[in-house]
């Protein structure tokens, strides 16, 4: 238990909440920085994804489902980051 009580938030669902906060920001940015941004949440989410493939909890789907998941976002941080030009 955390101090005062209060649960502590895994490492991976603090990953996956800025990188859901970067990907939703990059609605309101111009441009040129838009694709950048939302690369970059992808690319984020891809590695907490791909981590937690690796390391996470021995249930096989669950790795499948999150490697899965790895895979589609960083498909989609490159595609991103060609969409740009």
């Amino acid at each position: 238990m955390a101090e005062g009580g209060g649960r502590r938030l895994a490492p991976e669902l603090i990953g996956r909440g800025i990188a859901l906060a970067m990907v939703a920001a990059a609605v309101f940015v111009a441009p040129p920085a838009k694709f950048w941004l939302a690369a970059a949440g992808c690319a984020l989410a891809a590695a907490v994804f791909l981590v937690q493939a690796a390391l996470g909890r021995p249930v096989r789907r669950a790795r499948w489902l999150n490697a899965v998941f790895g895979v589609i976002f960083a498909v989609t941080a490159i595609w991103l980051v060609f969409l740009r030009n």
